[in-house]
């Protein structure tokens, strides 16, 4: 056999090779992680989604009453895959959530959650959101009240104000006359000591709500959250939101710093339940995560790392301004990323998932999640080049990294298959010819 006719069977195998990897690279879907022991005794499940964003938010998901954790799992979980934020979804000690606003009990756990995640996962502490319907928006405006140098921002579907509920994990609330300066000082005594920017809010609600009265309730959350947040209506703009089944009147009221800090939303006719009506990708816009990128993966190939988090400033602690964020590096990768001597193969890997189904829109029954697949993605670590040797290196690309390139000119995958080819057809047909 010639010494082209050698190479080309050489080359040949590498190729047949980098084909098996690539089928055998596929990343896994991601699914929930339920009961994570993070150092508390409320119940925690976790969605950390196969591509997370460079510098990851986190979004707590806070179930109804008569819930359990795992009914908040479907209302994000897709947005999580297509924006890269992380899921927390907490389970009540009880029928309900506990929202008392007090720096204890299941609010203090909920925040021992996201410090968890923010070591485990390299979330991004100054990117954390809370969310919830019924009970779980009432937990919401307490976690908010109570933990501002926590929580970003939240979205309130159909509560009652923070300081209202009166039946800690069971079903109970009174929500008396009050002034907006009255239902003010209740946030404020809930942390006396903060000195910070406070978390922004959205309100949602439904005119038809008999079970946590619209008329009740709603003026009096905004009564509270215009004086907390120092707004009024001259500080406000109308407008309209089209959901899956309602159209909301919305009125945004924006600090002097021209920041949208509350948002308010009424629908003529809408029911308590809200959680199926489809109001969570508006509340991802509210949150500013739909404008984060998910990159590949969290692990980095043999002689690279993957991009984590950007530090970013953090709301103002109790007593100061306090600053967060931080760099998260991934960890060495596995035979797919590294690339050997001799010839190796290195691929940058990345791997979305798109799972989820509609919430159920019956209050205190559980919410069906369906699964559908999403495509592999590209890597964010960058190019790895393979060892020594006349190895093919990879680049990252949208079909997971599979796209190999020659090291040497940069041939497509395809074009070098049918130089090598037609070059084992020339040196056959020489043979030939000398025989």
């Amino acid at each position: 056999m010639t010494n082209g006719l050698r190479f080309s069977a050489s080359a040949i195998f590498q190729l047949g090779a980098v084909g098996a990897l690539c089928l055998s690279a596929t990343p896994a879907l991601a699914d929930w992680q339920p009961g994570v022991k993070y150092g508390g005794n409320t119940i925690m499940d976790l969605y950390v989604p196969a591509k997370v964003d460079a510098s990851p938010g986190i979004v707590v998901a806070l179930h109804y009453c008569s819930g359990k954790a795992e009914n908040a799992h479907s209302w994000f979980q897709d947005l999580a895959d297509k924006y890269g934020f992380i899921i927390i979804a907490p389970g009540a000690g009880g029928n309900c959530f506990d929202a008392t606003p007090a720096r204890s009990g299941e609010r203090d756990a909920i925040t021992k959650m996201v410090a968890y995640v923010v070591d485990k996962n390299h979330a991004d502490k100054t990117k954390v959101f809370a969310a919830g319907a019924s009970s779980g928006a009432c937990m919401t405006q307490a976690l908010l009240a109570a933990y501002p140098d926590v929580f970003a921002a939240g979205s309130v579907l159909a509560g009652v104000p923070a300081g209202a509920w009166t039946g800690g994990n069971a079903y109970g609330w009174s929500t008396p006359s009050k002034t907006a300066a009255q239902w003010g000082d209740i946030v404020r005594k809930a942390d006396a000591d903060f000195t910070g920017t406070r978390p922004r809010l959205q309100l949602w609600h439904g005119t038809a709500d008999t079970t946590l009265t619209y008329d009740q309730n709603f003026p009096a959350e905004v009564l509270q959250w215009t004086n907390v947040l120092g707004v009024t209506d001259a500080d406000s703009t109308k407008s309209s939101f089209k959901g899956s089944q309602d159209t909301w009147a919305r009125i945004s009221y924006k600090n002097s710093a021209g920041t949208v800090v509350l948002e308010t939303d009424v629908a003529q006719g809408a029911p308590h339940d809200l959680s199926g009506r489809g109001l969570w990708p508006d509340v991802v816009r509210f949150f500013g995560l739909d404008m984060d990128t998910p990159g590949g993966g969290g692990s980095g190939g043999s002689g690279g790392v993957s991009a984590g988090g950007a530090s970013g400033s953090g709301a103002g602690g109790r007593g100061g301004a306090s600053t967060g964020g931080g760099t998260a590096i991934g960890g060495a990768g596995g035979v797919a990323n590294s690339g050997g001597s001799g010839g190796g193969v290195a691929a940058s890997l990345g791997g979305s998932t798109n799972a989820g189904g509609s919430p159920s829109d019956a209050a205190g029954s559980p919410a069906t999640g369906g699964t559908s697949s999403g495509s592999a993605g590209a890597g964010t670590a960058g190019a790895k080049t393979g060892g020594a040797g006349s190895g093919i290196a990879s680049t990252p690309s949208d079909d997971g990294g599979c796209s190999v390139n020659v090291t040497r000119g940069q041939q497509p995958v395809g074009a070098l298959v049918g130089l090598l080819v037609a070059g084992l057809a020339a040196v056959v047909r020489r043979r030939r010819s000398a025989a």
